[in-house]
């Protein structure tokens, strides 16, 4: 039997009562910033290392279980690998380290190097999203983006439209994957065996589930459309919505501030003396 969400953690908040659950979302969305940034420019692995000790240190301070964190990484090992084949592949090396090529095809140590380095680059991209929606529930998610994003409001952009629509879609991905495990499971009652055949089989398996995915997503957003218009979203422009609670800026997220830009700062400059 196929089981889709019990392997998708992405997007699940865990409220543990630990430090990083507790510290102003403010804080954590503008570290997740840095932090996506740092590791989006460095290709350095020492630089990469010392990230990966800040990860560390944080996961410590989440007091999320590492096995937990570790199954949302399964459902894509096998897109990562086919991603680092591709990168390794199609890379333009020099002629004279290329240790074998067949027609466009080639393997090269610089290609090796570059496709690892992609390869870690997403799985900490990853892993930093993940641990900022375990640690931070979405109203402290949603209430946070807006008051980073509250500068923008001043120069006429739909600040509070944007984040509602992207918090709308973040919450529709768990839902979309649990209603297509419960299609799969009534398909398999019907006797489709989707852990048989190949993968164009598979495949094939899947395409009729296509059209009731699509008719209950659609179900589902017009449900919540009106939800929304019967408590009168957005009639009143000049209103803005009240806070569940107010966010302070103590000690604690100052040292979590200075900590994160002295690594972000130094993992660049540890990058700036790597070759290239």
């Amino acid at each position: 039997m196929i089981q889709i969400t019990r392997n998708i953690t992405f997007g699940q908040y865990i409220n543990n009562g630990s430090l990083l659950t507790r510290i102003d979302p403010r804080t954590k969305l503008f570290c997740f910033i840095v932090l996506t940034i740092v590791v989006s420019i460095i290709h350095s692995f020492l630089a990469f290392a010392l990230c990966l000790l800040l990860c560390l240190w944080m996961h410590r301070l989440s007091r999320l279980s590492t096995a937990y964190v570790l199954r949302g990484f399964k459902p894509f090992l096998g897109f990562l690998a086919f991603i680092f084949v591709l990168q390794t592949l199609f890379y333009s090396a020099p002629a004279q380290h290329v240790f074998w090529r067949w027609g466009i095809l080639s393997l090269s140590g610089e290609g090796l190097l570059y496709s690892a380095t992609i390869l870690v680059r997403v799985f900490f991209l990853y892993y930093l999203a993940s641990l900022l929606l375990f640690v931070t529930s979405m109203v402290d998610f949603t209430d946070g983006l807006e008051a980073l994003l509250s500068p923008f409001q001043k120069i006429g952009l739909p600040v509070n439209a944007f984040i509602m629509v992207f918090v709308v879609a973040l919450k529709f991905i768990p839902l979309t994957l649990a209603e297509i495990e419960r299609l799969v499971k009534a398909q398999a009652a019907r006797g489709v065996r989707f852990d048989q055949g190949n993968f164009l089989q598979r495949t094939r398996k899947l395409a009729p589930l296509l059209v009731p995915l699509f008719l209950n997503s659609f179900k589902r957003a017009e449900a919540l459309s009106t939800a929304m218009e019967a408590r009168c979203y957005g009639m009143h422009r000049g209103w803005r919505r009240s806070k569940r609670r107010q966010f302070s800026f103590t000690r604690v997220e100052a040292i979590t501030l200075i900590v994160v830009c002295l690594v972000g700062v130094l993992a660049l400059v540890i990058n700036g003396f790597a070759p290239v």
